[in-house]
């Protein structure tokens, strides 16, 4: 499988204080990260990740479970500047060519489709699924992927990133073990 994994309103959730819901407060990772943004240039990002979170990112990715891609706005610096500030592991950013160009289509759907195209299961994880899709230019694609079994969408709470509840319908879905 391929996860395609959105950085924020997935695992930096955009909170402007500890959420009270999904995690204990002792478990959240606060950090500011000093990065280089496409077409924002250089900033200093507040991150707001769950350890949970971050401990099943890592574990997927070193079990093989999936292929994890970073499908975020942050590109090379979700490689560069966000892992290594998280303790994450080296995960390459998806391919998408169609990213920063101007298109009636959601930039973020052809990667997902082009995953399922070539016969491989899909998780996408983004906090904006449900905002897209209500856009008739965006609804039949991302529909068709919903229908497609070999496929597990994932819109998150913003304000939490991935929940509690979120990383154990991943491992299921995945066949992989979580302990939240």
């Amino acid at each position: 499988p391929v996860w395609l994994l959105d950085i924020d309103g997935v695992v930096n959730a955009l909170a402007r204080v500890l959420p009270s819901a999904g995690w204990p407060r002792e478990a959240w990772v606060q950090r500011l990260v000093r990065a280089d943004i496409p077409d924002r240039g250089l900033m200093s990002v507040p991150v707001l990740a769950a350890q949970p979170v971050l401990d099943f990112i890592t574990h997927v990715h070193e079990s093989g479970a999936a292929e994890i891609r970073w499908h975020s706005t942050w590109r090379t610096a979700a490689v560069t500047t966000l892992a290594p500030a998280l303790g994450l592991p080296a995960i390459p950013v998806s391919i998408a060519p169609e990213w920063g160009q101007s298109a009636a289509m959601w930039w973020k759907i052809p990667a997902a489709r082009r995953v399922a195209e070539a016969g491989r299961r899909l998780v996408w994880t983004d906090d904006q699924l449900t905002a897209y899709r209500a856009d008739a230019r965006n609804e039949p694609e991302l529909t068709a992927l919903e229908r497609w079994s070999g496929a597990l969408l994932l819109s998150t709470d913003p304000e939490l990133g991935l929940s509690p509840d979120d990383l154990r319908t991943i491992a299921a879905f995945l066949g992989v073990t979580v302990t939240t």
